[in-house]
């Protein structure tokens, strides 16, 4: 099955693998052939999400297309019962010569009034046997075009199933590889140096983003106006009041953090919140979600755009609930916590940002009691 947003998956799968084969020859570390396995989850779990997208929308096809057919038929039969009565009202009482029934008539008024009745039968009927043969055609389109929406569906769940599969067993790697890697003390000093490089990567997706702020703001408007938010700034107006997108513990806070075990001193340009794995985490703010994607040190990555220039991005996390360009309202579950791109357990990294500055997000967060 095609469309546009499947073939560019497929595509970006398919380059994926190409750049897989292209260094398999070559030493790679169990971190690399961890984020790896991660970035084939990531684009495996896009691929089912979208397959899911389609295939509800073709199942809405379908109900209309049925829907559709169920009302033409009961129209043709109707037009067809009404057709035959019509019929045999002619058999039983004889059909009149038109002419002989004008000619018969008592006045020249009568006559006109004969004529203007019948020629209104006439096009009744040959309207009604137009109608008739119109329904029969459209029902045979409805039917044909229903077949085709019938084995798009089974495409789709086919392409889906084999996804399904490919991602059992890359998530049965991943357990290994990440059990593997946590009991090597290097492989979590590694993890600190590529955040930094995730962080700097960050940033220029934040630079880009902000060139086509603008474009985003038109929608973001119509949206919210279609929602009933009506403040021009909402972020702004709810600081210190936003909704908390994960219940759980910091364990890393905002600022220069460090770390007593590994002793290091790293910049953590968000909080870090410990929870459950599977967790629900909760976009803070309605917005438009403009990136999903993986990267190198933060694993699963959402960024949305709240307008203004506020933007709030997730990371570590798993199972993505939303797609690109979505409007999400506050409280709307975009995802859930997981372990994508860290060895430190299940984990938010949460932050927030105003144009290309970071902001502490305990600012802005509601207080907790």
């Amino acid at each position: 099955y095609k469309s546009d947003k499947l073939e560019k998956i497929r595509s970006d799968i398919k380059q994926f693998k190409k750049n897989l084969k292209k260094t398999e020859a070559k030493e790679k570390s169990l971190l690399t052939k961890l984020h790896e396995t991660e970035e084939n989850i990531s684009l495996t779990e896009k691929m089912i999400s979208h397959l899911n997208r389609e295939l509800k929308q073709k199942e809405r096809e379908i109900q209309s297309t049925s829907r559709s057919i169920k009302k033409l038929e009961n129209n043709l039969s109707k037009l067809k019962s009404d057709f035959a009565k019509r019929l045999v009202n002619i058999y039983k009482k004889g059909e009149y010569n038109d002419w002989e029934l004008i000619l018969t008539s008592r006045s020249l008024n009568q006559a006109i009034y004969r004529y203007k009745y019948l020629r209104i039968i006439s096009n009744i009927d040959k309207n009604t046997a137009k109608e008739i043969r119109f329904n029969i055609t459209t029902i045979d389109n409805k039917k044909h075009k229903m077949i085709a929406e019938l084995e798009d569906k089974e495409k789709i769940i086919n392409e889906k199933k084999i996804y399904q599969n490919s991602l059992s067993k890359q998530k049965n790697l991943r357990k290994r590889q990440i059990n593997k890697a946590r009991r090597d003390k290097n492989n979590l000093l590694a993890q600190i140096k590529e955040k930094e490089k995730a962080a700097a990567k960050l940033l220029k997706l934040i630079a880009n983003l902000e060139k086509e702020r603008e474009i985003r703001r038109k929608e973001l408007t119509r949206q919210r106006a279609l929602s009933g938010v009506r403040a021009d700034n909402p972020f702004l107006l709810n600081q210190g009041k936003l909704l908390w997108p994960v219940r759980g513990k910091i364990v890393s806070k905002f600022g220069t953090q460090r770390n007593p075990v590994l002793k290091t001193i790293t910049e953590n340009s968000g909080i870090d919140i410990k929870a459950e794995k599977g967790t629900p985490v909760k976009a803070i703010l309605d917005g438009v979600v403009t990136t999903i994607t993986y990267i190198r040190g933060f694993g699963n990555t959402i960024i949305i755009d709240h307008g203004s220039g506020f933007y709030t991005v997730y990371t570590h996390v798993e199972n993505v609930h939303i797609y690109e360009k979505q409007y999400v309202l506050t409280g709307t579950v975009i995802a859930n916590v997981g372990e994508s791109g860290t060895l430190s357990g299940s984990i938010l990294h949460f932050e927030i940002w105003k144009n290309k500055m970071k902001l502490n997000p305990e600012d802005w967060l509601i207080k907790r009691t």
